[in-house]
């Protein structure tokens, strides 16, 4: 009796060595079982994939974005939708692109694209504009974010003074700057 049947008589099994054989038989005839399927990237690993440039993308970052892109048509049609906004910006072809593009997403299936779409046709003009002139309100947001920083590190118990002499000598501002708003004040 061969050690495995031994094995299963002393658990208690009372069936035969043919039987054993004939069960265990497909699985001796069957190949090798196949490797480990590749992991899955993580959301954010795609989501990074698809708002990066193509061209700064490695090589197999690329070819794994191509094949998520060939399995999902939904990730297709959002990365074909993102490359197509990039281009208005970097291009500034708002005035003249923008309107096809919203037509193109509210067609789609995708509601968050739609939802986005429905938002940027709330404040069109302002969208417009941003994605067509050269002009932007960038610095003053960049400043009026690092005052309501400095803001929050007094927890709320200055008063107007006292955030204008940190704004003022605050290290973020360079120093020409610095010295020329000590002057003023």
């Amino acid at each position: 009796m061969p050690p495995r049947c031994a094995e299963l008589r002393e658990q208690g099994w009372a069936g035969s060595v043919q039987t054993v054989r004939r069960y265990v038989r497909p699985f001796r005839q069957a190949p090798a079982a196949p490797g480990p399927a590749p992991a899955v990237p993580k959301t954010r690993q795609i989501t990074r994939w698809l708002l990066t440039r193509p061209d700064h993308l490695q090589a197999d970052e690329q070819a794994q974005l191509e094949a998520i892109r060939a399995r999902c048509p939904h990730i297709d049609a959002l990365a074909g939708h993102v490359t197509a906004f990039a281009e208005m910006m970097t291009a500034r072809t708002g005035s003249r692109d923008l309107e096809a593009w919203l037509a193109a997403v509210e067609a789609d299936e995708q509601s968050g694209l739609r939802s986005l779409a429905a938002g940027i046709r709330n404040d069109m003009q302002a969208v417009t504009n941003g994605l067509t002139l050269h002009w932007n309100s960038g610095r003053v947001e960049g400043t009026v974010n690092k005052i309501k920083m400095i803001k929050r590190q007094m927890y709320g118990r200055a008063g107007f003074d006292l955030l204008r002499k940190r704004v003022i000598l605050h290290p973020a501002l360079p120093r020409s700057q610095n010295s020329r708003q000590s002057r003023i004040t």
